[in-house]
């Protein structure tokens, strides 16, 4: 018998361990992962709190800004520790955009209008009437984004 007549047969495949049902695992519990920071009741209360005393101040803007220079210079200061707070937080991103477009005094939010007031002495009621529906809608969206946010017993 020659020896290419032999028949070999290959020894039984090992079974394979793939990756694939491990990166579905992995891609399916990171999809389940926030990707936005949950609800605080401390950034929801301070956004309504800070829309209340601003719409109000506004009020107020008939009247020259030195006559209430310590409270635009106290909501100022709000503005400014809100957007830190929600600068601070984890997965945080959008609301601390909504703070820092509120609080720009070149912008057309709060802090453009605390920065007009302060530059032209005393504004004109059409001024302050659009302003604060916009400033109103623009609290509005960050306190709705807030409520919004999962709480964390429901995580």
């Amino acid at each position: 018998m020659s020896r290419c007549a032999h028949t070999h047969t290959a020894p039984p495949a090992a079974p394979r361990l793939t990756l694939a049902p491990w990166c579905a695992i992995v891609l399916l519990v990171a999809g389940c992962a926030p990707t936005i920071a949950p609800y605080s009741p401390v950034a929801f209360e301070k956004a309504v709190d800070m829309k209340v005393d601003a719409l109000r101040l506004m009020e107020q803007a008939e009247e020259p800004a030195a006559d209430h220079e310590r409270k635009i210079a106290a909501l100022k200061r709000d503005l400014d520790r809100a957007w830190e707070f929600a600068k601070g937080r984890p997965r945080n991103e959008h609301s601390a955009r909504q703070w820092e477009l509120m609080r720009d005094p070149d912008a057309h939010l709060l802090g453009g209008f605390l920065a007009r007031w302060e530059k032209e002495g005393a504004l004109r009621p059409v001024f302050i009437f659009e302003s604060q529906r916009l400033i109103s809608l623009a609290f509005d969206a960050i306190i709705g984004l807030e409520s919004g946010k999962l709480k964390p017993s429901d995580v």
